[in-house]
């Protein structure tokens, strides 16, 4: 039989937002838990145009 195991939160996806999401919550000492696909990066691995990047001034 599996055992349960329970997390405080957990992220679903390994790109920007994922990331983002997840040092904020260690600040919060939430111990956030990432679960990604494949390969980390989410869809910014597979795009050639980033709109909307915190810290751009356009």
């Amino acid at each position: 039989m599996s055992e349960t195991i329970h997390h405080r939160l957990i992220i679903l996806g390994s790109g920007p937002a994922g990331y983002s999401a997840a040092v904020y919550a260690a600040r919060a000492n939430l111990n956030p838990v990432i679960i990604a696909g494949m390969e980390p990066g989410g869809q910014l691995t597979t795009t050639t145009d980033v709109d909307n990047w915190p810290g751009d001034p356009d």
